[in-house]
């Protein structure tokens, strides 16, 4: 009895040992916290290039914008070139006063260039690395990933954050590490976000030509490599497939004045899989809502026809951009919608005899249909067009 009486008095004081008691631990204060990666290919053979991106607390003030008069960018960045990532990032820690804390890691960004020469170097490091956040964005460059790196964040304080923007508003195909890692173990493709550079005057930058950064499509990747980029309306079509594309926008045209822009107010897709004459069968369809928001026809008055058409010549665009981002996917033996594990989960015993060769049998041996089921909810004003 009396030692539980004891056990009760020290216990409190046990929990209160603060961050003292575990002496591996390193304080937040002797931290660099890596926001960004940037992954180019070295200039050397068989080399690579590694960029960080960490944010400067002092310089992290209210109202305070990259890129202004004062005290600089709210953000450092430090590059080395090594022979694999691991090395890179150990000679950029020796230049460093503070140790590296990759969990807040939340985009890399890839350089064109290493893509396509192969990221299983930088996908080992990232499944090694114990601090790695597996919902991490991984996006592709169309040049060097310093080129990103250095846009004006208008609208933010690093550009960062303006990736992650990228990355969590479904306006394309959000990509995480996780779901590149479930799909290599699998041995299929992924589709990352294919970003775009330039420069372009800015209001906000005294009408200054400044670094701007934007997405221009999707990057088709298969054993870690970049096989193909898929422009942006195919790229919206495989984004819908995955269920991850939200209002997207689409504007038709039909005969020698009709133009009318419809605006997806809901939407979702659905993969099956049936097996004919020894080879699977697939059928994607790609369902959705959508509003009339704008509409251009003098020469049809009647809504119902009007309607008809507006949903006909929606259906068959958004069902050829699907097609197309199909065939090239094909073409490349990239299964970057995953279909390999639809025939898993329909077919299992099928699957284990295709799965070992499964990029060349998804090329050769696999068919894939295109349903679409868009319906128009609101058709807007049945008025005719006064003449211009």
């Amino acid at each position: 009895m009396l030692l539980f009486r004891w056990l009760r008095i020290l216990l409190p004081f046990l929990l209160l040992t603060g961050c003292g008691f575990n002496m591996t631990r390193i304080e937040i204060n002797e931290q660099t916290f890596v926001f960004t990666l940037y992954i180019n290919q070295g200039q050397e053979p068989d080399t690579v290039e590694v960029t960080i991106s960490a944010p400067l607390p002092n310089r992290l003030t209210t109202g305070k914008q990259a890129g202004g008069e004062g005290a600089g960018s709210p953000y450092a960045m430090v590059t080395k070139t090594s022979s694999t990532v691991q090395d890179a990032l150990h000679l950029i820690q020796r230049d460093l006063s503070r140790r590296f804390d990759f969990s807040h890691t939340k985009v890399v960004v890839i350089g064109k260039s290493y893509a396509e020469a192969g990221i299983e170097d930088l996908m080992d490091w990232l499944q090694r690395e114990p601090t790695t956040d597996l919902s991490t964005f991984l996006m592709v460059a169309p040049g060097d990933a310093k080129d990103i790196a250095s846009m004006s964040p208008v609208f933010e304080q690093m550009p960062s954050e303006v990736l992650i923007r990228f990355g969590s508003q479904h306006n394309m195909i959000s990509t995480t590490l996780k779901d590149c890692l479930y799909a290599a173990s699998a041995n299929q493709g992924y589709a990352l976000t294919y970003l775009s550079a330039g420069v372009q005057k800015m209001i906000s930058e005294k009408n200054n030509l400044e670094p701007w950064a934007g997405v221009q499509g999707t990057a088709l990747f298969q054993n870690h490599k970049l096989r193909a980029t898929l422009p942006m309306k195919e790229s919206l079509a495989v984004s819908w497939a995955e269920n991850e594309l939200k209002g997207p926008l689409y504007t038709i045209s039909w005969g020698n004045n009709g133009k009318a822009s419809v605006y997806i107010i809901s939407n979702k897709a659905k993969k099956s899989v049936r097996i004919k004459g020894g080879h699977p069968v697939y059928t994607i369809k790609l369902e959705g809502v959508g509003d009339v928001i704008y509409k251009k026809n003098r020469d049809q008055s009647d809504s119902l026809d009007t309607r008809n058409i507006i949903q006909t010549k929606l259906n068959e665009q958004i069902q050829g951009h699907m097609k197309k981002a199909l065939a090239v996917s094909q073409n490349n033996g990239a299964d970057i919608l995953q279909l390999g594990m639809v025939l898993d989960w329909n077919y299992p015993d099928h699957w284990e005899n295709v799965q070992a060769d499964w990029p060349s049998y998804y090329k050769d041996h696999v068919e894939i249909d295109v349903v679409t089921d868009i319906s128009i909810r609101n058709f807007g004003t049945t008025l005719k067009m006064k003449p211009e």
